[in-house]
């Protein structure tokens, strides 16, 4: 096996084939979290590989090559004047962001893949959407909140299909309708998909930039402006 340094695309790669592991119980809790603290410490690809070596292949056996953060940045026209961007360089595959006692956040200008997956266990992951530039068509975002919370904001003018259940938790989606537009027939697609076991999983929308006390004061001032004109 190679000593070459262990570079963070490959590190990634072998803690999401660990969770895809981990979800299909070839590893119990302790184990995952375990390897999952191994792969972070891990320094060279030998190291990283190792991990691995006792367990089944999983699609591709090789990680995937660094995406370029040069890609291509386009307004997406139906949004209007709200900052929806796609990505038309390289778009990664998939990506796993994990909290374990632990918090990750996801925010600014980033480039999600087109499968996204979140998985907050006693911690907590935001993945803030409002910002990032979308692959065109579909991203699928699975999350698992296992007495945690994962917090998705997603920007107006991209179309949010969910698909979740709680157990003594809550899955919630808050769209804010009045926050812009309907997405247009072309608008880039967030289906999201999870549990949330004694945990909370939210889905908000709200401006870039904006807080949820601004939220809140901008929906109640538009629910104001709406009756005052109905009462005309």
């Amino acid at each position: 096996m190679s000593t070459e340094d262990a570079r963070p695309p490959e590190r990634d790669w072998v803690v999401e084939t660990l969770g895809e592991h981990y979800a299909q119980d070839r590893l119990d809790l302790a184990e995952f979290e375990r390897r999952v603290d191994l792969a972070h410490r891990s320094r060279t690809r030998e190291e990283l590989r190792g991990l691995l070596s006792d367990l089944p292949a999983l699609g591709a056996s090789e990680p995937p090559q660094r995406v370029s953060e040069g890609g291509a940045m386009v307004p997406f026209a139906d949004a209007g004047n709200l900052a929806v961007r796609l990505n038309t360089g390289r778009v990664p595959e998939r990506q796993t962001e994990l909290a374990i006692w632990s918090g990750r956040s996801r925010k600014g200008p980033w480039h999600p893949a087109r499968r996204v997956r979140a998985l907050a266990f006693m911690g907590g992951v935001e993945l803030d959407f409002r910002e990032a530039l979308f692959a065109p068509g579909e991203t699928r975002v699975t999350v698992g909140a296992l007495m945690g919370g994962v917090e998705i904001l997603v920007p107006p003018g991209v179309r949010v299909e969910t698909d979740g259940f709680a157990f003594m938790g809550g899955f919630d989606e808050d769209m804010g309708g009045e926050a812009g537009p309907p997405p247009g027939p072309g608008a880039p697609v967030l289906r999201i998909s999870g549990f949330a076991f004694m945990g909370g999983v939210d889905v908000v929308c709200r401006l870039p930039g904006e807080s949820a006390r601004d939220a809140k004061r901008r929906r109640r001032e538009a629910s104001r402006r709406l009756s005052a004109g109905e009462g005309e």
